[in-house]
């Protein structure tokens, strides 16, 4: 079944390489071959993401992964395609243990759906066994999108004179406390008080020490875990 599902992914990348209409345009190579290796990971081999604004949907969701899964494996997953520079997040839960969950970052639109070819294959786990992978198309940014949206959301805060030094989360465990936001943000400097839950489930409200804070905070913790939920945030209006 894997070697059906490679096959798609290799006509869908060539179909979309063949679009772009140039001789640059990346395919995708035979699974398992070094050539796919070289293209996908965390390694200064991956390529880029494209510049595309951010308007795809390049995030991809996989469930059922063995607990010992790693950021090699999964990459090895979806060989041939091409994978952000530490694009791979590992869910976990709240005891810090995997979750069996991650999110992936493709390069383009077009790797994230011919990722989806592989929904339903399995991937090896430990003893012998495999797992059976379920894969879901997010609606998440891309990693270059979200540092404009931090970008974007500076520019607003200059224009307005200063005072934006709050994030809304959304996306959390609906038993989240206080002192889960604290440890989500731990090593961020949060205003005293400044941890409110809701209005709805899920939601929460963090008033930083200075703009300067709740800046630093968007840029490297959107996207990441809290337990096994994957938060967005976002500037406060």
């Amino acid at each position: 079944a894997k070697v059906g599902a490679a096959a798609a992914v290799a006509a869908a990348v060539a179909v979309a390489g063949n679009g772009t209409g140039g001789s640059g345009s990346v395919r995708a190579a035979r699974p398992g071959s070094a050539a796919g290796r070289e293209r996908v990971g965390h390694g200064a081999s991956a390529v880029p993401p494209s510049g595309d604004g951010g308007s795809s949907a390049v995030v991809v969701k996989m469930r059922g992964l063995p607990y010992s899964a790693s950021d090699e494996q999964i990459a090895d997953f979806f060989s041939g395609l091409r994978i952000a520079p530490n694009g791979v997040s590992i869910g976990r839960d709240a005891g810090g243990r995997p979750s069996g969950e991650a999110h992936v970052e493709f390069c383009s639109d077009n790797d994230a759906q011919a990722a989806m070819a592989f929904n339903r294959q399995r991937m090896s786990a430990p003893g012998g066994g495999s797992r059976y992978i379920e894969l879901f198309r997010t609606k998440q940014l891309s990693s270059g999108a979200r540092g404009r949206s931090a970008a974007a959301g500076d520019a607003a805060v200059a224009a307005s004179g200063g005072g934006a030094d709050s994030l809304r989360l959304r996306g959390m465990p609906f038993h989240s406390t206080e002192a889960d936001v604290s440890s989500f943000f731990r090593g961020y400097s949060i205003a005293a008080g400044g941890i409110k839950l809701g209005p709805q489930g899920g939601h929460g409200h963090v008033r930083f020490a200075s703009v300067e804070e709740a800046r630093r905070a968007l840029v490297s913790l959107n996207h990441s875990y809290m337990g096994n939920r994957y938060i967005e945030l976002f500037w406060a209006s």
